[in-house]
């Protein structure tokens, strides 16, 4: 199924409506703050701490001074989804491919902004909603090790399109959004 036909059919999939609200509310810069995000092996934090070299790896530190609304979209990410067939078994994939997202789009955004961060956040989850109406959840690596997540292996040619204000921006346009 094509991505413009699944987001303009959203029987296909009931969270579309869900993303497109709240991609709305932070384009119009209605976002709010919650306390520093801490679940699914995902920190949101200013400054990670020194690694602990204990018995379990280190959680994936996500470092952002936009700790507060990157945490309200975390919060409101696992709103739209925990109820999702298989979200226990995948929700460690779901929360690192969304800080793999804000660690690479703040260490590339030319224009760093709030608005812009949690945007290229939402781009993530757009394209897991339609993993999950394609094949019923989201691919994770049976064995995993330190903390490793299927998308730290994903080749860095492949993570473009969300890397950019203006790849986002064009995404949201197709939706209506922007």
């Amino acid at each position: 199924m094509r991505w413009d036909t699944l987001w303009k059919n959203q029987s296909v999939n009931p969270h579309i409506s869900k993303i497109d609200e709240l991609a709305e509310q932070v384009r119009k810069g209605a976002t709010g703050s919650e306390e520093a995000w801490q679940g699914a092996d995902v920190v949101i934090c200013r400054k990670a701490p020194p690694p602990s070299r204990g018995f379990y790896p280190d959680p994936r530190y996500v470092e952002t001074e936009f700790v507060g609304e990157l945490s309200w979209l975390f919060v409101r990410l696992r709103d739209i989804f925990w109820n999702v067939d298989g979200y226990g078994a995948w929700k460690e994939e779901f929360f690192g491919r969304l800080g793999n997202v804000a660690i690479k789009y703040q260490s590339a955004a030319r224009d760093l902004t709030i608005g812009n961060l949690l945007l290229a956040v939402i781009h993530e989850a757009y394209a897991m909603a339609e993993e999950i109406a394609d094949t019923g959840g989201i691919a994770t690596m049976m064995l995993t090790w330190d903390n490793r997540i299927l998308d730290d292996f994903t080749d860095l040619s492949d993570l473009s399109a969300y890397l950019t204000t203006e790849e986002t921006t064009e995404f949201l346009r197709g939706l209506g959004l922007a």
